[in-house]
């Protein structure tokens, strides 16, 4: 039974080490009887527990559901297990894994959207409620020791920093250990801030040859062997969030030109091989239709010879990412196996969401960029395509949504929306000592927020009524353990309500509505489809105008959980959102910060409001005699930041632009105390300038300095070094170039934001405008 801080009276439980001993305390050992409590430890024969979590992976995107691409070790788990091939999860990251963790709906723990936002409604906070224990928690006080490597993304922003509220990191969620990041995305080859528990890891430069899948999986592998040698009798928990397939879409040269030319076919062509695949495979019934391509997608032949050779190419990097994947979950495996582990341990790999449209039409091979409306150099496309950069460090791309669609065959639609392209994902269960009809496909309907009370079933854990000092809430999961165990077992679940991005959907009993609501525009609330599931499983036929009184029961229905789970208001606000802050962030988002030589990066989610679209002065003071150099700033990355170094006696200032970044003239300095200043001025409309001023002389008069910055796209600020990948070609053959002399401080002052934009705007206001602009 889990640990809820209180005794069977409800009172708070004493900590007092001789209130509960139940032995005999006398004066010597002759006349006392020690007595020992009992370790917590869970049921005789639990299984260790294994998720892979993957991310933004669509419906047939490995093997065993329908894909071309090569995933032997992921097709050997479903061959050893079981496929639930109806399962549903949430249409977006943060939520997906609240749900995961907590077996809650998402909106019901402060989890709607994603951490990048607070408009201040008990919905979307961004970080899980405390009344809410997830499985790490529970199952650590069970008697497991519990383990997360790669992606957390369930901390606020604002708080994944060295000053943030850590009450939402791993460790303070139930995870003995934790090695990843805390973020939405990050580069495969050189991650922004990575975190040891709570600490983060003090790395330079990677190696030539890192990844990041690799790395998670080689931390996976040695604490798994860690904990085999010290603990042999105790079961483990690892959480394994692969940030893999997500955006940026990279993949190492080797895999990438293993899928050459394979896509030259088109999307049309793979996208009905898959769903033939699905058919005969026992994914899909066999009455399943293909619907017709999702609306502004072409046909394959109808595109240019160049676009469809490019377009191509973006898939080949997909397919090596995923192949990659599947590389690292089998030599986890095969560890596990090799120990004689892998009999009684459960595993569990499914993604967060659907595959994603965020590539537009084209692709990117700089997202950062292209999220805030610009375009791919073609200088540099060709530029990468030529030399084999493509899909390699220098970019950071996503592939086109005609390949989105494919990921997600035969459904319709995308990751952010609850068409079942946004929440139909992949789902195997393995544990070869339970799980006796293997390899079979099993449709029963099953729930992201099912696992939890499925893993405390199967581990005899109980759920606790309080929990550190709160009542805690029913679990809106159902266990499926009779499912796992019995193919023939009938399926519990019969209604979920979901909701991203004021996109909302509801099944019950069979049925559907989905209500889709274009970014920005002013919300339809009326707006619904209706889809009979059992006769048309890729929702083709919207049935709402000719069953009405179905429609309106099936509104009221979703009306009555939305409201008790938090999930309204709705806000299909864009991207904009991102960019607001509550007003309780206000004052520290404007207020000056000083920055020294010798500390970590300071994480980027922290600081981009610093110089979010808005005026701004860097001051940097440091030392400087001949023959020293060194980076004295560099803020963010090669994709957009801007850095200042000291190369061959001169000041070098760098504004940059990906691909083609600023460089002013260079300017000498004399020995002694510098003081150097950039005055940077927002114009609007993403238009800005800049001076640079040493000692109080100006050096560089007023310069174009365009864009202005709008989040960092990675990275974050580092002091005296430029850490992981460097932010300039000039000097990258000297790794981090350190300076070499003393940097007494840096000082970021922000100034007055730009004429007409959102960025740091309050949310109260930001709110009003979205309804002015709405209406």
């Amino acid at each position: 039974m889990a640990d809820d801080g209180h005794n069977k009276n409800g009172g708070l439980r004493s900590g007092d080490p001789g209130a509960a001993f139940q032995g005999r305390i006398g004066r010597t050992f002759a006349d006392s009887t020690p007595w020992w409590p009992a370790p917590a430890r869970p049921r005789e024969g639990s299984p260790n527990v294994v998720i892979f979590f993957v991310d933004d992976l669509g419906f047939s995107d490995f093997g065993a559901f329908g894909a071309e691409i090569e995933t032997p070790n992921i097709d050997r788990l479903a061959a050893g297990g079981v496929r639930f091939s109806n399962y549903t999860t949430v249409p977006m990251c943060t939520p997906a894994r609240a749900a995961l963790l907590t077996g809650k709906n998402p909106h019901s723990v402060g989890c709607g959207w994603i951490t990048h936002a607070d408009p201040g409604y008990p919905g979307y906070g961004g970080e899980i409620s405390p009344d809410a224990p997830t499985f790490a928690e529970l199952l650590r006080e069970g008697g497991y020791s519990t383990m997360a490597i790669g992606k957390w993304h369930n901390t606020k922003e604002h708080n994944a920093g060295a000053a943030g509220d850590k009450s939402s990191w791993p460790v303070q969620r139930g995870f003995d250990r934790f090695y990843g990041f805390i973020a939405s995305e990050t580069s495969f080859f050189h991650p922004d801030c990575l975190y040891e528990g709570s600490q983060t890891v003090d790395i330079d430069t990677y190696p030539d040859d890192y990844f990041a899948t690799d790395d998670w999986t080689d931390r996976a592998i040695r604490w798994t062997k860690e904990h085999l040698g010290a603990g042999p009798l105790k079961p483990f928990l690892l959480y394994l969030a692969f940030n893999a397939p997500h955006a940026p879409i990279q993949a190492k040269p080797a895999d990438i030109l293993k899928y050459r030319s394979r896509y030259d076919a088109g999307w049309d062509v793979l996208r009905e091989q898959r769903w033939k695949k699905q058919v005969r495979l026992g994914v899909l019934p066999e009455n399943t239709r293909l619907p017709p391509r999702n609306p502004g997608i072409p046909a394959w032949a109808d595109l240019p010879a160049d676009k469809q050779a490019l377009f191509a190419r973006h898939m080949e990097v997909y397919a090596a990412l995923i192949d990659n994947l599947d590389q690292n979950i089998g030599r986890y495996v095969d560890f596990l196996e090799q120990s004689g582990t892998l009999e009684n341990t459960l595993i569990i790999l499914t993604s967060d969401n659907g595959a994603t449209a965020a590539g537009g039409d084209n692709g990117t091979v700089n997202g950062w960029n292209a999220r805030l409306g610009g375009d791919d150099s073609e200088s540099k496309l060709r530029e990468l395509l030529e030399t084999g950069g493509f899909g390699g460090p220098e970019t950071y791309a996503t592939y086109p949504r005609g390949w989105g669609q494919v990921s997600n065959t035969p459904f319709r639609y995308f990751k952010r929306t609850p068409v079942n392209g946004g929440i139909r994902v992949p789902f195997i269960a393995h544990w070869p000592r339970a799980i006796k009809a293997q390899g079979g496909v099993q449709r029963q309907w099953i729930h992201v927020t099912d696992v939890m009370p499925t893993l405390l079933e199967l581990t005899g854990i109980g759920y606790p009524g309080q929990f550190r000092g709160y009542s805690t809430r029913p679990l809106d999961g159902i266990s499926f353990a009779g499912a796992l165990m019995d193919p023939a077992a009938p399926g519990k679940r019969t209604r979920q309500h979901y909701e991203l991005d004021g996109n909302r959907g509801y099944i019950k009993d069979g049925w559907k509505i989905v209500s889709l609501q274009p970014p920005g525009k002013k919300i339809a609330i009326e707006n619904w489809m209706l889809f009979n599931l059992e006769d048309d499983p890729t929702e083709i036929e919207n049935l709402a105008e000719k069953l009405p009184e179905k429609l309106k029961d099936m509104v009221s229905s979703f009306d009555e959980e939305a409201f008790r789970n938090h999930v309204y208001p709705i806000d299909n606000r864009g991207y904009e959102k991102s960019l607001t802050v509550p007003p309780h962030r206000q004052a520290v988002i404007n207020a000056p910060h000083v920055f020294y030589q010798g500390g970590q990066t300071a994480e980027r989610a922290s600081v981009f409001q610093l110089f979010n679209d808005r005026s701004f002065r860097i001051t940097a003071r440091f030392s400087f005699c001949s023959g020293d150099r060194g980076v004295i700033y560099s803020i963010g990355s090669i994709f957009g930041g801007l850095l200042m170094y000291v190369m061959n006696d001169a000041m070098a200032f760098v504004y940059q632009r990906w691909p083609i970044p600023l460089e002013l003239p260079p300017v000498s300095l004399a020995e002694g105390t510098q003081e150097i200043l950039l005055e940077y001025r927002a114009l609007g409309k993403r238009q800005g300038s800049g001076r640079l001023l040493l000692n109080g002389r100006e050096i560089i008069p007023e310069t174009p300095m365009s864009p202005t910055m709008v989040r960092l796209p990675s990275e974050g600020i580092d002091i005296g070094i430029d850490r992981r990948q460097p932010a300039s070609k000039r000097y990258a053959e000297f790794g981090a170039f350190r300076y070499t002399n003393d940097i007494a401080w840096v000082r970021l002052e922000p100034g007055p934001q730009a004429p007409g934009t959102i960025s740091n705007m309050s949310e109260v206001q930001a709110q009003k405008l979205a309804v002015e602009q709405a209406s």
